[in-house]
């Protein structure tokens, strides 16, 4: 009995070899198109969404902002700003006064109308604030600027002066125990021998407390964020200050640009924020304008 042999013979499976490899070949030309499209869809997908965070962080910390703080560098690679910590209403502390005068004199000997009489206290109607980590009392801020430069008594930034419408640095501040249900009462510590008065009184007679100078700079490809309370300088330093301790935001920066146009009285400061990003052959730019509330 003869059985019968199965299999193919060399040429078929030549043939099978040459047909597979000419469908694959048609099978990648038609989708390496549509497959480079959505890698680099995904691509500007990520720095969209990279840029946008940053761009949404300066914004929120804009927002923050001591009103009349926020300044940008020459060249618009660099912004820096005040950043509030809590705010408040307040009480006036001397008899007969609008504004805020401390000094270290014995509680009743100077006018005081604060609770106690103390001296260099101030009442605030907002209970149970906190204070740690509050670097600086405002009160007023104008912004003033003369010639390009701040402008002293009237400007955060400007050389610490006596009356001015910020504490000097190194000011302590304490809750004092005893205030009146709904306030609370903070005392000034480490003042100046001769004490310290606000230039202004505020006509709605708020304050704020600021913790921290915020900063945001375009270098090496990278937009950092930084920040320092030991000092206020009266210009953007050309890089940020020792301890400040930069942290990238975004990489990948290819440009940046910020302006900002003040505004008056009559209307808001408007900040315009633009950013660059670019990798791996794709590259984007995005833009953003933030207003900015100035009314102290």
């Amino acid at each position: 009995m003869r059985v019968g042999l199965r299999g193919f013979t060399l040429v078929e499976l030549v043939m099978v070899i040459a047909l597979a490899g000419l469908v694959a070949l048609m099978i990648s030309t038609v989708l390496s198109r549509p497959l480079e499209g959505f890698a680099g869809q995904s691509r500007r997908a990520m720095l969209v969404d990279q840029a946008a965070g940053a761009l949404n962080r300066m914004s929120r910390d804009v927002r923050l902002a001591i009103p009349n703080s926020l300044r940008v560098a020459a060249n618009g690679q660099a912004m820096e700003l005040l950043l509030i910590h809590s705010a408040g209403r307040y009480r006036p502390n001397r008899v007969g006064s609008e504004g805020l005068r401390f000094s270290s004199e014995v509680a009743g000997s100077c006018g005081s109308s604060t609770t106690g009489g103390r001296c260099d206290s101030v009442q605030v109607l907002e209970p149970g604030l906190n204070l740690a980590g509050v670097n600086w009392m405002v009160l007023y801020n104008i912004g003033a600027v003369s010639g390009g430069v701040p402008a002293p008594g009237s400007n955060i930034w400007a050389s610490t002066n006596n009356p001015g419408v910020i504490t000097p640095t190194g000011t302590t501040f304490s809750l004092i125990a005893g205030a009146p249900a709904g306030e609370s009462q903070i005392a000034l510590g480490n003042l100046p021998s001769t004490g310290f008065r606000f230039a202004f009184a505020s006509p709605q007679r708020r304050l704020y407390l600021a913790d921290a100078v915020v900063g945001y700079r375009c270098q090496n490809g990278q937009l950092v964020r930084y920040s320092y309370s030991n000092q206020l300088p009266q210009t953007i330093p050309a890089s940020p200050p020792v301890g400040s301790n930069p942290q990238p935001v975004v990489a990948n920066v290819a440009s940046c640009s910020f302006v900002y146009q003040p505004g008056s009285s009559q209307r808001s400061g408007l900040l315009t924020l633009t950013l660059g990003l670019a990798q791996a052959g794709e590259s984007l730019q995005l833009l953003q304008q933030v207003h900015v509330d100035n009314a102290p």
